[in-house]
């Protein structure tokens, strides 16, 4: 029997749309034991069968390795709420793969696991920073494998994350933002993700407020989150440095780095916004972890 931990991902970080993501203080957890027959519980009815996420990554892997597949017993625990923009999808994919190796006693490298996960998701913003924690800009060249810079996040960081009771698709998210943008918008992005991965390392929350202006998706995506003026406008009010829309959204998520402003920010949103569920969270460092029972 093993079980194995993802941390949830934001990703995109404000101007980084597809490149950036990182790791944070919410966890998802995955027992796998091989069984006889597949059962899975700790998630819907609908999902208890062979079309469960994390069953379907077992699988592919496993096939994409040249074994037969087997039926295992999955228990699920999560942290990470389904389709809010915190990469509850990610932390399947990446279990799915990393249960397929373990469970048939085949290495594998971190970096190979991207590359599997990347295949199955289609790009890496969420599934490397899930499997390599902290902060991570991802790029794939013409023909070759991901390559993925890891920037460690300063401990210093606190993220004041608020999740609305309601979903944000990504496909919905993918059909506002413009599929062809001005040069000098790009040439805004640039240097501004240069800033934000600057900023999350050294751990200036001024420099990432900065930095955190984007151009290319969040003026579009803000739209399918009726909340979002309202939540934006209470954390800067607040004391928050900054906001961004988590992945494609609906979660906001807001960066200080004074834990008793973290606390403050907290209690504010709770009574402004007392449908939505809010954490103060951390970047986790570990990325996705095994352990055997």
């Amino acid at each position: 029997m093993i079980r194995i931990t993802v941390p949830a991902t934001s990703a995109n970080l404000g101007v980084g749309y597809d490149t950036l993501g990182m790791a944070v203080s919410l966890h998802a957890r995955f027992t796998f034991e091989r069984t006889d027959e597949l059962e899975i519980t700790g998630c819907p009815a609908e999902f208890q069968n062979e079309r469960n996420l994390v069953y379907v990554s077992f699988v592919d892997a496993l096939e994409a390795w040249g074994e037969e597949p087997f039926p295992v017993r999955l228990h699920i625990e999560t942290e990470v709420p389904v389709a809010r923009g915190l990469g509850s999808s990610s932390t399947c994919v990446v279990a799915g793969i990393m249960a397929a190796a373990a469970l048939t006693d085949r290495p594998v490298t971190r970096e190979e696991l991207v590359s599997i996960a990347t295949a199955v998701e289609g790009h890496p913003d969420n599934v490397a920073p899930a499997i390599l924690g902290a902060a991570v800009c991802s790029f794939t060249p013409e023909g070759e494998l991901p390559r993925c810079l890891r920037y460690e996040v300063s401990d210093r960081l606190r993220f004041v994350t608020i999740i609305p009771p309601y979903e944000v698709h990504t496909s919905d998210a993918r059909k506002v933002v413009p599929q062809e943008v001005p040069l000098s918008t790009a040439i805004w992005q640039m240097g501004r993700i240069a800033g934000i991965t600057r900023g999350l390392e050294s751990g200036d929350a001024e420099l990432i407020a900065a930095a955190n202006d984007d151009r290319l998706q969040e003026p579009y995506r803000a739209a399918l989150i009726p909340d979002y003026e309202a939540i934006r406008e209470t954390c800067l009010e607040g004391g928050a440095k900054t906001l961004w829309i988590s992945g494609s959204g609906s979660t906001l998520m807001t960066v200080t780095d004074d834990t008793i402003v973290a606390r403050f920010l907290q209690v504010r949103l709770r009574r402004h916004f007392p449908a939505c569920e809010t954490h103060i969270l951390t970047c986790d460092t570990d990325g996705a972890q095994i352990e055997y029972l």
